[in-house]
C-alpha cells in the first residue's frame, strides 16, 4: 500500500504544472433514470422490516464558498429514495483524496480533476466501471464524446464526466475594437494575428502600452493550441507518442510569431505590469489586453449584450476550415475507488449525477457546461437570466472538441509539453526541437 501511495502521489505531483486544467470542470436515458430512482414502496404489503439505508461517503473538490450547488444535488438525491444516504465532504483536493485512497480509508465516491484518472486507474486505485455499465445498459454514447474520452483508459471507463469546462471562445474588449475601427471579431488565425498588430499600441520609447493578443496568457496552454491546429499526441496504431506531429509544431510556431512580431523582452516587460486577473484592473477589462482565449467561467456579468466584453468562436486556420469550432474540454470526473465499501450504491449515485435533470439543474446553479448531449438542448438552460451561457452550450455541441488522452504518464507528458513549449516561445530552441525533446522524454514512459 505504501508503494502504491508513493507511485501515484509522485505521478500527480509531477503534473501539477501541466496547465491543462488550470481553470477554476455516460449519458442518460429513460432506463438510466429508472435504475436511479429506487422504489420507495418496495416493502409495502410485506411482513419484512424495511431495509436500513446504506450510507456512502462522497468527497469533492469544491470549496465551502462554491459547494452550494453540489450540496443541493446530494440533498435531492437523499430525498429521492429510501435506500441510500450520501454523506458529503468538500474541499478535498487531489492530495487529500490520494492520501485517503492509498491509506485504506477511501470514500465511496469522489469528484476530482480528469487528469488524475489515468495515473490512479493504472495504479489500481480506481474501479473499472465496465461491468456496471454493461449490466445496466448505461448509455455512454449519450455523453459528449470529448468529455467521455477523458474518462477512458485502454477503451474502458473508469469515471464519468459530471461537468466540463471548455476553451473554444475568443473574448475581446469591445472598446478596444471600436477604437481600432474593427467591426467584428476575427474568424481565422491569420486575421487574429493582423488584428493583434492593429490593436497593439506603443509609447514614444517603443514600450508596449496596449497589446492585441498574447498566446500564452494567462498561461502556456499545451493542449489548446495543438487542438486548434488539428494536432495529436498519441498514435494508437504504432504505440508512439506524437508531440512532434506537424500540426503540433505548427501551433507552437504560430504562438512564437507573436513574440517575433512584438519582441520577447517587450512582451515580458508588458506582462509584468498587467493588472491582476479577476479584479477591476483585469487587463481585458481595462483594455490593456484586447483579446484572450476564453472559458465559460470568464467575465460572466461583463459579457452580457450591453457589457464591455464580447465573445466569439475561437479562430481556426484559414487553410483548414474543417477545424472551425475546435477547442479543448476539461471535465470534472466522478469515480469509485477500488477499495470502496459500497461500490453498488456508489454507482447508483453516479448514475443519478448523469441524468438529464440533475445535469441541467446543476448547470443552472453552478454556471457550468453539462456533459450530456440531451442536456445541451434542454430549454430550461435557455432562459434570459442564463443568457451569457447560451453560446457556450451551443459551442459544446461541436464535433471538433477534443482533449488530452488519459494515461498513466499523463502528468509527465503535460509537464514536458509546458517546459519545452516555453523554451520555444522564448526562442532558445525551435518548435520542432522542442517537440522532438518531448517525444524523447515521454516515449520511454509510453513503452512501459
Amino acid at each position: 500500500m505504501l508503494l502504491l501511495f508513493v507511485m501515484i502521489f509522485s505521478l500527480i505531483m509531477a503534473g501539477c504544472g501541466g496547465g491543462a486544467d488550470s481553470g477554476n470542470d455516460g449519458g442518460t436515458s429513460e432506463n438510466t433514470n429508472e435504475n436511479t430512482n429506487t422504489n420507495t414502496n418496495a416493502n409495502e404489503g410485506s411482513n419484512e422490516p424495511p431495509k436500513e439505508k446504506v450510507e456512502i461517503s462522497f468527497w469533492h473538490t469544491y470549496t465551502d464558498a462554491d459547494a452550494g450547488p453540489i450540496n443541493k444535488v446530494v440533498e435531492n438525491f437523499n430525498n429521492s429514495q429510501d435506500s441510500i444516504k450520501v454523506n458529503i465532504l468538500g474541499n478535498q483536493d487531489p492530495t487529500k483524496q490520494l492520501t485517503a485512497i492509498s491509506g485504506g480509508a477511501a470514500p465511496d465516491v469522489l469528484l476530482t480533476y480528469w487528469n488524475n484518472i489515468g495515473p490512479w486507474a493504472t495504479a489500481g486505485a480506481v474501479l473499472d466501471l465496465s461491468d456496471s455499465i454493461a449490466k445496466d445498459g448505461f448509455d455512454t454514447g449519450a455523453i459528449i464524446p470529448a468529455a467521455a474520452e477523458r474518462m477512458m483508459i485502454d477503451g474502458k471507463f473508469y469515471a464519468m464526466p459530471f461537468t466540463m469546462s471548455m476553451a473554444n471562445s475568443l473574448m475581446y474588449n469591445k472598446a478596444a475594437f471600436e477604437e481600432a475601427g474593427i467591426t467584428a471579431p476575427p474568424e481565422t488565425l491569420e486575421q487574429l494575428f493582423e488584428y493583434a498588430k492593429q490593436l497593439t499600441k506603443k509609447d514614444d520609447k517603443g514600450n508596449i502600452t496596449k497589446i492585441g493578443f498574447i498566446p500564452d496568457y494567462p498561461w502556456i496552454d499545451n493542449v489548446f493550441w495543438p487542438i486548434i491546429f488539428g494536432g495529436s499526441w498519441y498514435d494508437e496504431s504504432t504505440g508512439k507518442v506524437t508531440p512532434n506531429a506537424p500540426a503540433n509544431v505548427e501551433s507552437i510556431a504560430y504562438q512564437r510569431s507573436f513574440y517575433e512580431e512584438f519582441g520577447k523582452d517587450q512582451i515580458d516587460k508588458f506582462k509584468s505590469g498587467m493588472g491582476k486577473r479577476g479584479t477591476p484592473q483585469d487587463p481585458l477589462l481595462t483594455g490593456q489586453l484586447a483579446m484572450m482565449i476564453g472559458w465559460e467561467y470568464n467575465f460572466m456579468p461583463e459579457r452580457a449584450e450591453d457589457g464591455p466584453i464580447g465573445v466569439a468562436p475561437f479562430p481556426y486556420p484559414e487553410a483548414k476550415p474543417e477545424l472551425k469550432g475546435s477547442g479543448m474540454v476539461s471535465p470534472r470526473a466522478v469515480f469509485i475507488p477500488q477499495k470502496a465499501k459500497h461500490p453498488a450504491e456508489a454507482w447508483e449515485f453516479i448514475k443519478y449525477l448523469m441524468t438529464q435533470d440533475v445535469q441541467v439543474e446543476f448547470s443552472l446553479e453552478a454556471h457550468v457546461i453539462p456533459t450530456l448531449k440531451s442536456a445541451l438542448d434542454d430549454q430550461r438552460l435557455y432562459t434570459d437570466e442564463n443568457k451569457t451561457m447560451h453560446s457556450f452550450y451551443e459551442r459544446a455541441k461541436n464535433e471538433n472538441l477534443n482533449g488530452f488522452p488519459n494515461s498513466s504518464y499523463i502528468n509527465e507528458y503535460l509537464q514536458a509539453l509546458s517546459e519545452e513549449t516555453e523554451k520555444a516561445l522564448k526562442g532558445t530552441i525551435t518548435p520542432q526541437e522542442a517537440m522532438d525533446n518531448v517525444a524523447k522524454k515521454i516515449q520511454p514512459l509510453a513503452d512501459k
